[in-house]
């Protein structure tokens, strides 16, 4: 079975492309993401629930050829999530939650190949529940997934 690498093929299409790219190619991927997500939640005589979520999912490539190539990924996530409850009477729960999953590549072919990737990530989850007469309950999680590469 035959198998081909990512950077390979990377590699084929750059070879493909390379005699409709100009002498210098300048390529720029830009995706600043800010992000807040606020829950409260009341109960009096019964259960209070409060979820504050953000998810961030960005993708960014380049693939150029020529005697200069010039390619920047940028991709900073900050991302802010608070959740309280309060129950009298009955159960609280809060829940905070953020998520955040960067893919940045770069394919080039020239004599001089110049290329960054640059995802900065900045999480905060905090939660609270405060419970008279039943059970309180509160989580707050931050998951960031980044994946980067660099073919020539």
């Amino acid at each position: 079975m035959l198998r081909i690498s990512l950077y390979s093929a990377v590699a084929a299409l750059a070879l493909l492309v390379a005699p409709l790219a100009p002498a210098s190619a300048g390529q720029k991927n830009s995706a600043p993401t800010t992000q807040t997500a606020t829950s409260t939640a009341f109960g009096l005589f019964g259960s209070a629930n409060a979820l504050s979520l953000n998810t961030n999912s960005v993708s960014q490539g380049n693939l150029g050829a020529g005697k200069k190539v010039f390619q920047d990924n940028y991709a900073p996530t900050h991302q802010t999530a608070t959740s309280g409850a309060i129950a009298i009477g009955g159960d609280a729960s809060a829940t905070s939650v953020n998520t955040n999953l960067i893919q940045q590549g770069n394919g080039a072919l020239g004599k001089k190949v110049f290329q960054s990737n640059y995802a900065p990530t900045t999480q905060s989850a905090t939660s609270t529940a405060v419970s008279v007469g039943g059970d309180a309950s509160a989580v707050s999680a931050n998951a960031n997934g980044v994946s980067q590469g660099n073919a020539r």
